[in-house]
C-alpha cells in the first residue's frame, strides 16, 4: 500500500513539475508582450475615456484633447527622426547645405537679408498705426552697435550664427506675439503652469498652517519665505522626477538638434540655453556639468550668460505673486534660449576647437541611478538651502537699498535738495535705455503703471542679470569646473553685460510686436483687505 502510495506522490510531483516547467515556459514567451499589452490596454481605455468626456463637454476637455494630439504628434516626429533613413538624409542634406553655403556664400547671405527686410516690412506696417513702437528698433540696434564695441575680438565674431539666432529669436517671437494661435497657445499654457503651480500652497499650508494662506489683512504683507519661495521644492521635486523618467534629457536632445541645424551652436551650449527655460542657472549647468571642464572659453561664457539671461521655472510662482503676468515670463524664458547664444558669441567669439564631438554628447542629471520615491525627496530637500538662500539674499539687498537711500537723501539735504534716492539717481542713468526700448509716460497717468512699462519692466527684470548671481556663477560652475574658475571671474562682469542685454532685448521686441499690453495683478490684492479695528 505504502509504495502504491509513493508511486502515485512520485507520478502527482512529477505532473506538478511537469505543469510548473509547462507554464513557467508558457511565462517566459508571453513576458516579451506583458509590457506592450498593457500600455496598448491603457492607451484604448485613456482615449475611450478621452471621446466620452469629449461627447459629453467639449469645452472643458478640450486642453485635454490638445495635450493629446500634440503629444502624438511629438510621438510620430520622434519615431520618424529616429529612423536611420531618415538620420542619412538629414546628414546628406546637412553636407550638402555646407557644401553649398561654402560655395554659394553670397546666396545664403542674401536669403537672410531677404528674411531680415520681410520681417522688417511687416514690423512697420504692423506698427503704423502706433508710432511709439518704433522706439524699439533703436534700443534694438544700439545693443548690437554695443556688443559689437565690447567685444573681446570683434573680428572674430561669427556673423553667420549670430545672424541665424537673431531671426530664429524675431521669428518666435511673431509667432507668440502676432500669430492668434500662438497667443491662445501659450495663454492656455500659462494658465495650465500657473494651476499647477498653485498645488504647492497644499503642502505649504498643512507644513506651516496660516503663515501660508495668511488673511488677507490691510498694511500687513504675507510672509514671502513661507508663501512664494515654497513652490521652488514643489518645482524642483517634479523637475527631478521628469529627469528620472528620462522625458526632460528627451527634450533637451531634441532640441540640441534643432538649435544646431538652425543656428550652429555647439551641443553643450544649446543644451544648457534650453535647459535655462526651466531650471535655474545654478541648475541648468548640472545636466552638462561633465563636460564643464572641457569647455572651450566662448562655450563656457555662453554657459554663464544663458544663467544670467534665462527666467527659470523656479521662481516662477515667486515672480507671479509680486504681479508678474504668466504670460509674459513664460515667453521670456523661450526667447532667452536663441538670445543668450546671439549676445555670448558677439560678446566672446569663438576661437578654438570645440574638444567635445557631438556623437558622445550625453544629458545626464544628479538624479540618476535613485530610485523613484528617493529622488522625490531628495530633490525638494536640496532645494531647502536655496530657498533660504534667496531669502537671505532679499534681506541683504533690501537692507543694502534703504541703507544707500537714506545716505543719498542725507547729502542731497545738505546741498539743499530733497527726496534723492539712490533708486532716482539710477533711475535717471539708465533712462535713456528704457526710453529707447519704449518706456514711455504722461501727464494722466503714472509711468509704473502703464501697461507698456510693465510689459517692457516684465521682460527686462526677470532674468537672474543682477550682481549677487555674479558670485554664485563663480562659486558653483567653479565648483563643478575647478580648472575654469579663474577663467570665470575673468570674463564674469562681461558675461552678466551680455545677459542683462539679452533681456533687454526681450524687452525690446516685447515693446515692438505687443500691440496691446496688459497688467496682471499680485496674489494678494489690496483693495479687497479688512482693516483690524483700532
Amino acid at each position: 500500500m505504502s509504495g502504491v502510495l509513493q508511486r502515485s506522490c512520485s507520478v502527482a510531483s512529477k505532473c506538478v513539475e511537469s505543469n510548473l516547467s509547462v507554464l513557467d515556459s508558457l511565462a517566459q514567451k508571453v513576458q516579451p508582450f506583458i509590457g506592450p499589452l498593457s500600455l496598448i490596454i491603457f492607451l484604448l481605455a485613456y482615449h475611450g475615456f478621452l471621446i466620452a468626456a469629449c461627447v459629453h463637454n467639449y469645452q472643458k476637455a478640450a486642453p485635454l484633447l490638445y495635450i493629446t494630439i500634440f503629444c502624438w504628434l511629438c510621438f510620430i516626429i520622434n519615431l520618424i527622426v529616429c529612423t536611420q533613413k531618415f538620420k542619412y538624409f538629414v546628414e546628406d542634406v546637412a553636407l550638402k547645405m555646407e557644401n553649398f553655403a561654402t560655395c554659394k556664400r553670397s546666396v545664403i547671405i542674401s536669403f537672410k537679408v531677404a528674411l531680415m527686410i520681410a520681417l522688417l516690412a511687416y514690423t512697420v506696417i504692423d506698427s503704423i498705426h502706433d508710432l511709439s513702437r518704433f522706439s524699439g528698433f533703436f534700443a534694438y540696434i544700439f545693443y548690437l552697435l554695443f556688443m559689437f564695441a565690447f567685444s573681446n575680438n570683434r573680428m572674430m565674431i561669427n556673423w553667420n550664427i549670430v545672424s541665424s539666432a537673431l531671426l530664429m529669436h524675431y521669428t518666435i517671437a511673431l509667432i507668440i506675439f502676432k500669430w492668434s494661435t500662438g497667443q491662445w497657445f501659450f495663454q492656455q499654457f500659462a494658465q495650465l503652469v500657473v494651476g499647477f503651480l498653485e498645488y504647492a500652497q497644499v503642502g505649504a499650508q498643512f507644513v506651516f498652517g496660516f503663515i501660508a494662506a495668511p488673511p488677507n489683512i490691510c498694511d500687513l504683507a504675507p510672509v514671502f519665505i513661507f508663501t512664494s519661495l515654497q513652490t521652488l521644492i514643489y518645482f524642483a521635486a517634479v523637475v527631478a522626477i521628469l529627469f528620472h523618467f528620462g522625458i526632460i534629457q528627451l527634450v533637451l536632445l531634441k532640441s540640441v538638434w534643432f538649435t544646431k541645424m538652425l543656428i550652429g551652436t555647439s551641443s553643450v551650449e544649446s543644451v544648457n540655453a534650453w535647459a535655462c527655460t526651466f531650471l535655474g542657472m545654478t541648475e541648468a549647468p548640472l545636466v552638462v556639468a561633465p563636460y564643464l571642464p572641457k569647455l572651450t572659453d566662448s562655450e563656457l561664457f555662453a554657459v554663464v550668460t544663458s544663467g544670467f539671461a534665462c527666467v527659470a521655472g523656479t521662481v516662477f510662482a515667486a515672480y507671479v505673486a509680486l504681479g508678474a503676468c504668466p504670460v509674459y515670463l513664460l515667453t521670456a524664458s523661450l526667447l532667452s534660449a536663441p538670445m543668450s547664444l546671439a549676445c555670448s558669441k558677439m560678446m566672446f567669439p569663438e576661437v578654438e576647437e570645440s574638444q567635445i564631438r557631438e556623437e558622445d554628447f550625453k544629458v545626464s542629471h544628479g538624479s540618476a541611478g535613485k530610485g523613484f520615491f528617493d529622488t522625490l525627496c531628495s530633490a525638494g530637500v536640496a532645494l531647502v538651502p536655496t530657498v533660504f538662500a534667496i531669502g537671505a539674499s532679499l534681506v541683504v539687498n533690501m537692507s543694502i537699498l534703504a541703507l544707500l537711500d537714506t545716505i543719498i537723501g542725507y547729502m542731497g539735504d545738505l546741498i539743499g535738495y530733497d527726496g534723492w534716492t539712490f533708486q532716482m539717481l539710477f533711475g535717471y542713468a539708465f533712462f535713456p535705455l528704457a526710453y529707447m526700448m519704449g518706456v514711455t509716460g504722461d501727464a494722466n497717468q503714472t509711468l509704473f503703471f502703464q501697461p507698456k512699462s510693465v510689459l517692457i519692466a516684465t521682460y527686462a527684470l526677470c532674468g537672474f542679470s543682477n550682481f549677487s548671481s555674479m558670485g554664485m556663477s563663480i562659486e558653483f560652475l567653479g565648483g563643478l569646473a575647478p580648472n575654469k574658475r579663474s577663467a570665470i571671474s575673468n570674463f564674469v562682469l562681461r558675461a552678466l553685460c551680455a545677459g542683462s542685454i539679452a533681456c533687454f532685448m526681450n524687452a525690446t521686441v516685447a515693446g515692438i510686436l505687443i500691440s496691446e499690453p496688459i497688467i496682471c495683478k499680485s496674489v494678494q490684492d489690496t483693495s479687497k483687505c479688512f482693516r483690524i479695528p483700532s
